[in-house]
């Protein structure tokens, strides 16, 4: 269990016990788009975004994924969106199951606004072939507060695969019930 004390947190999904998550494709609609880099789009996406689950890649729906694009459970952005969460824009989603040929609306697409550089680098274990941003390879990492600034959800701008929330965020995540997500202590993440 994470440390409650901690000023931020870094979020993950992992697969249950009683099964592992769907596997997702997605064609994009726009080469050009990028989910995952904190900028809102020129133009929407077609909605509903089409993903897709291959055969033999079933299973269970997770709360939140990021590949092969950002998606979360509708409770999770209701819940964010409750806790003031404003930075995150979302589309619907249709997931199609090709091997049964059957359809859900349960996850939503969505584009976290925002980019902040919080690390502390001269604090944290990386490695950084490709430069100080967006691909930095974590083995811990220690957040600066200061470059935070208000926000309580955002991408890691040095490692865009990092989303991080406040600790009052994550507060609000566990009092709305939502057990299925990780909160990974930033010394503790890898990625």
């Amino acid at each position: 269990m994470a440390d409650s004390s901690a000023a931020y947190y870094l979020l993950a999904c992992y697969s249950p016990e009683e099964g592992d998550h769907a596997q997702y494709s997605y064609e994009p609609d726009d080469e050009e788009r990028s989910w995952i880099i904190g900028q809102p789009f020129e133009a929407p996406p077609p909605v509903p975004v089409p993903v897709s689950v291959e055969p033999g890649e079933e299973g269970l729906v997770p709360e939140l994924t990021d590949v092969p694009l950002p998606l979360m459970s509708r409770r999770l952005a209701a819940c964010l969106s409750a806790a003031g969460v404003s930075n995150i824009d979302f589309y619907p989603a249709r997931v199609t199951e090709q091997a049964r040929g059957r359809s859900h609306d349960e996850l939503l697409a969505f584009n976290l606004i925002g980019l902040v550089a919080a690390a502390d680098l001269s604090r944290s274990t990386y490695s950084a072939p490709d430069g100080p941003l967006l691909s930095v390879d974590f083995d811990g990492l220690a957040i600066d507060p200061r470059k935070v600034g208000a926000a309580d959800m955002f991408r890691l701008a040095e490692s865009v695969n990092g989303i991080v929330v406040s600790r009052r965020v994550r507060q609000a995540i566990l009092d709305a019930g939502i057990t299925t997500l990780e909160f990974i202590l930033p010394e503790d993440w890898v990625g």
